[in-house]
């Protein structure tokens, strides 16, 4: 049974003296047991929107939500049961202690009584939390709160993880270690669905993907098969300082820059000689998501 099975929804926004938003337009997705799945796209792709219904926030206007065959909309608090969900929004309970924000939320999810406390000091010992255990949610650094998000969506053990932007302002420490929890995650078994602006994140941590532009699906498969496809007779290069004179066939991708490829020994020589010592990555081959995501997005 599949963790979540999206079929033909569509949401529109009415606001008042604005213009009508349709914000998805029958859109599907299918995610397979034990997968990493990322859902990208641009600033008002639809990504928020759909999100808000599998959390059973929002109602689709039409279509059918399932996870693990259980339709959100007739089954919401049976489905909710096996979900966890990080929003994108840093949320928090200002006057009380992390002990007893874990303790509501672990008792809204029908965790055991007698269960509660050593949950809340395993998934706090997995986020590097332990120690602030008595400190009130108020007074938690900004990356802290954002750790405490996680550990209220992993306390009653969700088969599935919906994680929404979850390393976004976050230094680079905390973002490794959010990388490894979520590997250690899914290694054990639970299907995690991850959203991101950082193109390399999803690269490192995603099996699929499903990419979403104007509220419509544009793509959905294996990442590694849509590098293939993708995939030109071009080298892709970073440069430690871009603004340098630059061979005349190359083009600036994103944060990258294309060289057509020919022959791979002396297009190489060709580009380090010219660039010496200003390389910081070069590579041929598959394509990056960052082209991927540009080509089927502009």
């Amino acid at each position: 049974m599949l963790p979540l099975l999206v079929s033909q929804v569509s949401k529109t926004f009415h606001p008042s003296k604005r213009p009508v938003v349709e914000a998805l337009k029958t859109v599907s997705i299918k995610i397979e047991q034990g997968k990493i799945h990322g859902l990208l796209g641009p600033n008002g792709a639809g990504k928020s929107t759909l999100i808000g219904m599998l959390s059973g926030m929002l109602l689709p206007d039409t279509g059918k939500i399932e996870i693990f065959g259980l339709d959100i909309v007739s089954d919401t608090l049976e489905a909710k049961k096996l979900i966890g969900v990080v929003p994108q929004e840093v949320t928090y309970e200002m006057a009380f202690t992390v002990r007893e924000v874990l303790h509501y939320f672990s008792g809204m999810h029908g965790v055991p009584s007698h269960e509660r406390n050593a949950r809340i000091e395993a998934v706090l010992t997995d986020l590097d939390l332990l120690d602030k255990i008595d400190e009130r949610a108020k007074h938690l650094s900004g990356g802290m709160k954002r750790r405490l998000m996680i550990a209220k969506a992993l306390i009653h053990k969700p088969k599935f993880l919906i994680l929404d932007e979850p390393t976004a302002g976050v230094d680079v420490a905390l973002r490794q270690k959010i990388w490894q929890l979520v590997r250690r995650l899914n290694q054990e078994g639970m299907t995690i669905l991850f959203t991101t602006h950082y193109l390399e994140e999803a690269e490192q941590l995603c099996d699929e993907i499903t990419l979403i532009n104007h509220g419509q699906v544009v793509r959905e498969g294996n990442l590694k098969d849509m590098q293939t496809e993708f995939a030109q007779n071009s080298i892709h290069f970073e440069l430690f300082d871009i603004n340098v004179p630059h061979l005349a066939e190359v083009k600036s991708i994103g944060v990258e820059f294309e060289y057509p490829l020919t022959d791979l020994g002396p297009d190489m020589h060709a580009l380090t000689s010219h660039y010496t010592g200003n390389i910081k990555s070069i590579k041929s081959g598959a394509a990056s998501l960052e082209t991927i995501f540009l080509e089927l997005t502009r």
